[in-house]
């Protein structure tokens, strides 16, 4: 009880910015046309911010919460239905039901969304974002269910998207970033045949045309580019369009923080500090965003404090749950007072479990002196 009576300094406001609302689709407290609301009001004034909106299905307005905070990637977990022709959006299977899919959730209203602002204009198109409209959407496809059943799905779904030219794409040898950049990660990832093999268009191959990108493994990146480096000293440290994670098959590269870096929660130590920029800088290098999942979400001051180190250190994109803290901005990447925060919650922890240690000796010892006054009759 005492967490909610003492807030602490790291909830407060931080600095002034332009966040509207994580509930913004709303009028009169009734649910509107989303589309309708991003396109003649926030379109406007939102700015785009490289943060990830993890698990974005979750969301009061999936995609939109998303976007009013500005954030410029969402995550959709999706399944192939039984009959294997259309895509259910869950967390896990139980979750699933007919309504939710890729198209009806994403697909679609990206679709209405990009054609009501690009109506009447040429190339290139505009983005999602009125306020900056070069930039794109990724939309993180994560496969749940077996990627030779699914994927294929998923590239069948984005004709829609690539038949507007709407779509991020590898094409002639170059790399054309579109309003949407579509990347795939989960099962998929792991299964860069089918991914290969999957092609929107079959007069071409996968090298001359693409328009889904891979989430590569940002923990295996550094010794990845350090072998291509000892082969070939010279061509590797002037050219990495080669290598196989490089910006023409991959987007992000992700990794779990706490599997690879570690608790920082007694700040980051200088092995830590250098295994987040040696990870961070083997992406940039090979022209991804980097993305850490995973991350400290409370204390809150200790979660901005991770927040402001992975900014200092230049990290492609925040994973992130809380949108209106992401949106908030001016984390302290010294630390400021989430120490603080963590020792409150370490003596509530600790005052918890002594009550609880109290009650139960109470306890016993009330049943002990019963006995003792009203001991068993032998029978």
């Amino acid at each position: 009880m005492l967490t909610f009576l003492i807030k602490p300094s790291s909830l407060d406001p931080i600095v002034p910015h332009d966040f509207i609302s994580t509930n913004p689709i709303l009028n009169n407290e009734q649910p509107i046309d989303g589309e309708q609301k991003w396109l003649h009001d926030f379109s406007h004034s939102v700015k785009p911010r490289a943060c990830h909106s993890h698990n974005d299905y979750w969301r009061p307005y999936p995609l939109f919460s998303a976007l009013a905070a500005g954030c410029s990637s969402v995550e959709a977990d999706v399944w192939h239905t039984c009959d294997k022709k259309d895509l259910l959006i869950g967390h896990d299977d139980a979750s699933l039901t007919p309504g939710r899919t890729l198209t009806s959730m994403y697909l679609r209203p990206l679709l209405n969304i990009l054609d009501g602002i690009n109506l009447g204009l040429g190339t290139p198109h505009r983005g999602i974002f009125r306020t900056d409209p070069n930039a794109t959407l990724v939309l993180l496809i994560d496969v749940k269910s077996e990627s030779n059943n699914t994927w294929p799905i998923v590239v069948e779904q984005l004709l829609v998207l690539r038949e507007k030219g709407y779509l991020t794409r590898y094409e002639d040898g170059s790399l054309k970033v579109g309003p949407i950049t579509v990347v795939g990660t989960g099962n998929i990832g792991s299964d860069r045949a089918v991914f290969t093999s999957t092609n929107a268009d079959s007069k071409y191959s996968f090298d001359k045309y693409h328009d889904t990108f891979l989430d590569a493994p940002l923990a295996l990146l550094p010794q990845a580019i350090d072998m291509a480096d000892n082969n070939n000293p010279v061509v590797a440290s002037q050219d990495v369009t080669e290598h196989p994670w490089s910006n023409k098959t991959a987007y992000y590269a992700s990794a779990s923080f706490k599997s690879t870096i570690g608790s920082v929660i007694t700040g980051f130590s200088p092995s830590q500090l250098s295994t987040l920029r040696s990870q961070i800088n083997a992406a940039a290098r090979l022209g991804l965003t980097s993305r850490y999942w995973d991350t400290p979400d409370w204390p809150v001051g200790y979660r901005d404090y991770v927040w402001g180190v992975l900014e200092r250190e230049g990290v492609g994109i925040l994973n992130v749950d809380d949108l209106e803290g992401a949106a908030r901005r001016g984390w302290d990447a010294t630390g400021g007072t989430w120490p603080r925060d963590v020792a409150w919650m370490i003596a509530v922890g600790v005052w918890v479990v002594s009550c609880g240690v109290v009650v139960v000796v109470l306890g016993w010892k009330q049943r002990r002196v019963a006995r003792t006054r009203y001991p068993r009759r032998s029978p």
